[in-house]
């Protein structure tokens, strides 16, 4: 059985972080699996499992009032696959005013942060799980 996001996402917002900085979860309608397996056909990638899970029960996570989008609609979702600048393809799945957040589509499904204006990236979270931990606390 896919983890309920929601109620688990709710539970983060509750955290003492979450209440101080007042980081809120606006949840969408879901993904159909369909649309998910066109839009892998089309970017000739697969979104990795906890990530898939959550996109079947919500396309799309916005925060603190829409100054965080910690998983954007499926549809603004960017691939990029450049072999010379990376071994495996990248997902922009996420963004916040000053980062967008990135899925790893290497041998584990990391989550990386890259600053807006910046040239690199960083490692953030081990995970889809750890990320929301962190966005939660205000560290995104």
């Amino acid at each position: 059985m896919p983890p309920a996001w929601k109620a688990d996402i709710i539970a983060l917002t509750e955290g003492p972080e979450a209440r101080a900085a007042k980081i809120d979860a606006s949840f969408f309608p879901p993904v159909s699996p369909e649309g998910l397996a066109s839009w892998e056909e089309v970017n000739r990638v697969t979104v990795p499992g906890e990530i898939r899970s959550y996109l079947l029960q919500s396309d799309g996570l916005e925060s603190a009032r829409g100054m965080l989008w910690p998983v954007l609609p499926l549809a603004r979702w960017e691939v990029s696959d450049d072999p010379c600048a990376s071994a495996h393809p990248w997902i922009r799945f996420g963004e916040s005013a000053t980062h967008r957040y990135l899925l790893s589509l290497g041998h584990s499904p990391s989550i990386y942060r890259h600053e807006i204006f910046g040239t690199d990236e960083e490692f953030f979270a081990a995970g889809f799980r750890p990320y929301l931990q962190k966005v939660f606390r205000g560290e995104a």
